[in-house]
């Protein structure tokens, strides 16, 4: 069933990076690129840099039809990637620490960088980085491969889903290894979407290396997202916005305007206009290679809690209603699916009323953020 090691001390020594410190409410903030090396399974992907937009097109009213197979296609053998890459991360450190001395590991989706997690900035009720510094904790947020201020490889043969996956990896190494003198005794994973994914097949490869994880817009129903990446309007991101990704080689996407931007991520009658449009405004690319390479298997030796929260309009891993059932259970209580040995007692979930695919982005958020932090303060 699908959904869609490096000797520590050289490995976390940053060198010729820069370091910037902020202090922000309830803690301080460490701005860091770190030289991430890893050796990723790649695959073979048959498939060439549209060399125009009518290609791109196509690829993805194939890729989204009913009975398509171009990803069987498309896909060949396993290909080594091993490779070193700058990745821009985001360390804030609590002021009062909770007793656990909690670092949260947050892996953002497709469609946005880092700022998915500190949307807003300062002060807004958008900012999950704030909630979880209010509660204690310490969160690591950075930009995934691709995206923001990280590395931007080929988006075919190098961005792909194994690459983010030992990335992610490493980072966890990272925050286990006492990252500026703090001992963390708890790592809990939250991902969104893609992020999510990666997350679950984070533990799906390495068990228990991530002490709790929260899943955020995500189901094991991912079959039903092929309306909503047809709705997305694939367009190559350089031609889309050329001020902001005209250097981007024709394998980096993104969506083709704000209406698409809205089908994907927002439930109309529960977000500011002016979020939608700030979401617009800094909205983040996706490549080919990470698209078609991204699918994972059940945890199978994953036995920490886990909690799943996602909008009951989710579109993407809902169909646009998380309410519709799989053997009687709704479509995010039926995911303990591919978390088959986490005991029931540790497995819960979270459906916010009336809120779409990007969670943060909805007037709910601030509720869902009290769900996901008084989950945390339970472990």
């Amino acid at each position: 069933m699908m959904f869609a090691l490096l000797p520590l001390l050289p490995f976390f020594t940053v060198l010729g990076s820069v370091c910037l410190t902020t202090a922000v409410s309830n803690g301080n903030c460490f701005d860091t690129v770190l030289p991430i090396s890893i050796t990723a399974n790649n695959v073979e992907l048959k498939l060439s840099a549209p060399r125009n937009q009518q290609e791109l097109t196509d690829i993805w009213t194939r890729a989204t039809s009913l009975t398509s197979n171009v990803t069987a296609e498309i896909i060949g053998g396993p290909v080594t990637n091993k490779a070193t890459y700058k990745i821009w991360t985001q360390l804030c450190v609590p002021s009062k620490p909770d007793a656990a001395k909690t670092v949260e590991f947050a892996v953002h989706g497709v469609g946005f960088d880092h700022t998915y997690w500190n949307f807003g900035g300062p002060g807004s009720k958008y900012n999950y980085v704030e909630a979880a510094l209010k509660a204690g904790h310490a969160i690591l947020i950075y930009d995934r491969l691709g995206t923001g201020q990280s590395d931007k490889p080929d988006g075919i043969s190098k961005l792909q889903f194994p690459t983010e996956l030992e990335i992610a990896s490493e980072l966890v190494k990272y925050l286990r290894a006492k990252p500026r003198g703090n001992q963390f005794n708890q790592v809990v994973g939250i991902g969104h979407s893609y992020g999510s994914v990666t997350l679950l097949s984070l533990v799906g490869k390495y068990g228990n290396v991530l002490d709790a994880a929260i899943l955020t817009g995500f189901t094991a129903g991912g079959g039903l997202g092929l309306t909503a990446f047809a709705a997305v309007g694939w367009t190559i991101a350089a031609q889309q916005n050329p001020k902001r990704f005209g250097s981007l080689p024709t394998s980096y996407m993104t969506t083709e305007g704000i209406s698409n931007s809205q089908s994907f991520f927002f439930r109309y009658g529960n977000y500011e206009t002016a979020v939608l449009q700030a979401a617009e405004a800094t909205k983040a690319t996706a490549t080919l290679g990470e698209l078609f390479t991204g699918a994972a298997n059940p945890a199978l030796n994953y036995t920490n809690p886990v909690f799943i929260v996602t909008g009951d309009k989710d579109y993407p891993f809902c169909g646009g209603n998380c309410y519709q059932k799989i053997n009687g259970a709704n479509l995010v209580d039926a995911s303990k699916v591919v978390f088959p040995a986490v005991p029931e007692s540790k497995f819960s979930t979270f459906i916010p009323a009336e809120t779409g695919h990007g969670n943060n982005l909805h007037l709910s958020a601030p509720e869902a953020y009290g769900e996901i932090q008084g989950w945390i303060a339970q472990l």
